[in-house]
């Protein structure tokens, strides 16, 4: 085979498995469905939704920029650790988001969705830690955690 048809068929291929990755339907909660904590693993990349100790969803995460560290002061970029609970916010240039914790706790972070402006990334985003020390989801992924949780969700985040 010459070299220009198995470069295209390898990026034909490769197109095909991002759109793929884009579209594949991830596995959702019923509209019904309750939860009373969250556990992010930062290491992982991982939050987890539980309901009485049971755990009732997986979600790949982002996290800030600077990677997996302990955040020790605010603006460092970093996602914090520990034991907080949550408090919605309907409208933030995230989408939706629940805070994490009382402002000077732990800086004021969120687990938030895309927003409006980068809601398109959709799972792409997952690639790469970007925000300033949030956690973040896609917007749907967000609504659905929204819905089934109540404010003062125990929300613990560990190394």
């Amino acid at each position: 085979m010459k070299k220009s048809k198995i470069f295209k068929l390898t990026t034909l291929i490769m197109l095909l498995g991002l759109v793929c990755y884009y579209f594949y339907p991830e596995e959702k909660l019923k509209d019904s469905q309750k939860a009373d904590k969250i556990v992010i693993n930062k290491a992982k990349h991982e939050l987890l939704l539980f309901y009485k100790e049971d755990l009732i969803a997986s979600y790949k995460v982002s996290l800030g920029r600077k990677g997996v560290g302990k955040k020790t002061k605010e603006g460092d970029n970093l996602t914090p650790e520990g034991r907080f609970k949550g408090k919605k916010k309907p409208q933030t240039q995230y989408h939706k988001a629940i805070g994490v914790g009382e402002w000077g706790e732990c800086c004021d972070v969120l687990v938030h969705g895309l927003g409006d402006e980068y809601g398109w990334f959709k799972r792409f985003h997952r690639w790469r830690d970007w925000t300033k020390g949030c956690i973040a989801l896609t917007n749907d992924e967000i609504d659905e955690i929204y819905k089934a949780v109540n404010d003062g969700v125990i929300i613990e985040i560990h190394p």
